[in-house]
């Protein structure tokens, strides 16, 4: 999922805290990071994340350019990750994966995993401008313009040639998405897989509430029919969601902002001069929100964790993405997984892409090294994108006759595939993506909509006071 990015303003102000000797182990609490395997020649693992204590810049041996024979000194690199639970688990497995594969090939990975998320950007940051940031690392496509500007981020693309990545047999989508056009349309992430957001539903409390499965909702009535046939209440208050939301934080932005796109809401104008165009449909979808709370009494406001409410079988269906698979089939949970629902004229969802990036080093020559890593992870991602999480952007993967029938069940993984056609509401490539960004956290978007749920702003206020934000940060380019 996505986070909240740093802004020009404070990657200064940890650039100025670099260069004044601060160091990155002030940014945020330590982290143990996994180390490379001990027959190589990494360094130790420490108590603090790679990049503070990063291997001595090493050339690119030819070897590993061109598959030749094993060579003797094992190049390290650093990588980090803010995958966490089930995601996290399954991308320990890549690892590891290329590790092994890798271990006498002069080529290992030093991993830092399960950062929270805005720590990591802190950290990423704050090593970039110490010199001392990770080689590569995990990231959204579509919401790193405002890295690129300040020099964060390499681009991809003579690397991607120079190691033999088939750039060819990525869809033509992820690549867009993946490419920044204000910067010369260059490609600053390599991507891992496509999500969307589908509509799980406990099938045993359908089942209990004689709904038919085979014949699952399609449109906002029957979701709404649905959720009011499996809530459970006890003196007036919803004891069991039909239907989850939460009473703030970003879920509640993240169904409003699918909500009121499919009424034919945009962020934007084509040209990203102004926000908000028909804020009257913003404005209903808050309404359509409110009435799940107050009308058909089918979600309740308590609800902070909606995982766990789903999965604990105290909710019984919810907006969510493909990171929920592996929990929820670790908790034993009959589910099954569908497209969201028409609630308005169109069947948009919101699109996501991960990927893998690389961070400006002080030694260039560990950048071809990098790719190398990275290029294998993607040629081998078929693990990742049958169990962990999204769908392959890689044509050669997507297209195999095993693709449906390996990993998690594609009952619970299938719609997340099947929707990606209506997935359109993704990344804007403006400096200010993250704040326009409607699955994100700490956001003005988040506490406007958090107001007019919780009835400290009526709907019409909450689109008045979000077109005057929005536009003001649309004004940054």
């Amino acid at each position: 999922m996505s986070t909240k990015k740093l802004t020009r303003r404070d990657f200064l102000k940890f650039a100025g805290l670099a260069t004044a000797g601060a160091t990155l182990a002030a940014c945020a609490p330590a982290l143990t990071p996994t180390a490379a395997p001990a027959d190589t020649m990494a360094p130790a693992a420490t108590a603090v994340p790679a990049a503070t204590a990063a291997p001595a810049a090493t050339a690119v041996p030819a070897a590993i350019a061109t598959g030749a024979p094993a060579i003797a000194k094992t190049t390290v690199i650093n990588h980090w990750s803010w995958l966490t639970a089930s995601d996290g688990d399954t991308w320990q497995k890549m690892i590891n994966a290329f590790n092994d594969a890798n271990k006498n090939k002069g080529l290992q990975i030093n991993f830092t995993g399960a950062m929270d998320q805005q720590v990591y950007n802190t950290k990423v940051l704050a090593g970039v401008a110490a010199g001392q940031a990770p080689d590569f690392g995990w990231n959204t496509g579509g919401m790193q313009l405002n890295w690129i500007k300040q020099g964060a981020l390499v681009p991809m693309d003579d690397y991607a040639t120079k190691t033999g990545l088939d750039l060819t047999d990525f869809s033509d989508g992820s690549l867009k998405q993946s490419r920044y056009p204000s910067q010369g349309n260059k490609l600053y992430l390599v991507p891992m897989d496509a999500m969307c957001l589908a509509l799980e539903i406990n099938t045993d409390h359908a089942k209990a509430a004689n709904l038919d499965i085979t014949k699952p909702p399609t449109t906002g009535d029957e979701m709404i029919k649905w959720a009011q046939a499996m809530t459970q209440s006890s003196g007036g208050k919803v004891t069991r969601s039909g239907f989850i939301m939460t009473g703030s934080g970003l879920h509640p932005a993240a169904v409003w902002g699918i909500v009121a796109t499919q009424m034919g809401f945009k962020r934007t104008s084509d040209d990203f001069k102004t926000s908000c165009i028909n804020p009257d449909k913003g404005a209903a979808a808050i309404q359509w929100e409110l009435d799940l709370f107050d009308k058909y009494k089918v979600s309740s406001r308590d609800v902070t964790d909606r995982y766990k409410t789903f999965s604990s079988g105290q909710g019984s269906m919810f907006w969510t993405g493909p990171w929920t698979i592996g929990g929820n089939l670790a908790a034993g949970l009959n589910f099954m997984t569908v497209p969201i629902p028409k609630i308005g004229d169109t069947s948009d969802t919101y699109y996501e892409l991960g990927g893998l990036e690389m961070y400006t080093q002080q030694d260039p020559g560990r950048y071809e090294a990098t790719m190398e890593v990275i290029k294998w992870l993607s040629d081998n991602s078929f693990l990742w994108t049958t169990v962990g999480r999204g769908a392959s952007p890689r044509k050669s993967i997507s297209s195999r006759p095993d693709y449906k029938t390996a990993g998690s069940p594609w009952a619970v993984r299938g719609a997340f595939i099947d929707s990606l056609p209506n997935a359109t509401i993704g990344a804007l490539p403006i400096v200010e993506s993250g704040e326009l960004t409607i699955y994100n956290g700490g956001t003005f978007l988040n506490d406007d909509i958090d107001a007019a749920i919780n009835n400290k702003k009526t709907p019409a206020q909450a689109m008045t006071d979000l077109k005057a934000k929005w536009d003001t940060l649309l004004a940054e380019g």
